[in-house]
């Protein structure tokens, strides 16, 4: 399968349409991605292994475009902007990543997460994540950021 690619704005896109259901979904956020494409990232070989291992167990992994956004800024403000088109191209393009656009009803709910954690440091990407999740009925996350696990998600590796 082929990833998304938006033509035009449609709203969002369910991913789950073109995968098949025998496969296990997992949320990927932006610290794995982070950690598998640095080779000096503290988590880089942990997360390379539990990819592998994943996807030979037939997990593919959903990523919102909030995260992709946030993910491909870093590395063109970190590194540059050839390694972020290049990190871009890989993930657009790859067969067990696919791209997840939020809905109105997503952002909707992200804003009222955002104000229900007022006394918490999460994010208003974190909140779009877990609307996401939460529509996609997604119950695990591989990232490194607790933000998933408060919110009670299952956290991995």
């Amino acid at each position: 399968m082929e990833a998304l690619r938006p033509e035009k704005d449609t709203g969002a896109r369910g991913t789950t349409g073109g995968i098949k259901m025998t496969s296990k979904l997992q949320y990927i956020d932006t610290g794995a991605l982070i950690a598998l494409s640095d080779l000096k990232d503290k988590n880089h070989d942990k997360s390379v292994n539990y990819v592998k291992e994943s996807v030979r167990r037939g997990m593919r992994f959903v990523i919102g475009k909030n995260v992709l956004v946030e993910y491909i800024d870093g590395v063109t403000k970190r590194i540059g902007k050839e390694k972020a088109v290049y990190e871009l191209d890989k993930i657009l393009n790859s067969k067990i990543v696919f791209l997840e656009f939020d809905t109105r009803k997503d952002w909707n709910k992200a804003l009222e997460y955002f104000q229900r954690y007022n006394n918490k440091e999460i994010d208003l990407t974190d909140c779009l994540s877990f609307a996401i999740i939460e529509r996609l009925n997604i119950e695990e996350v591989f990232t490194f950021d607790s933000d998933f696990k408060t919110h009670g998600f299952v956290v991995v590796p």
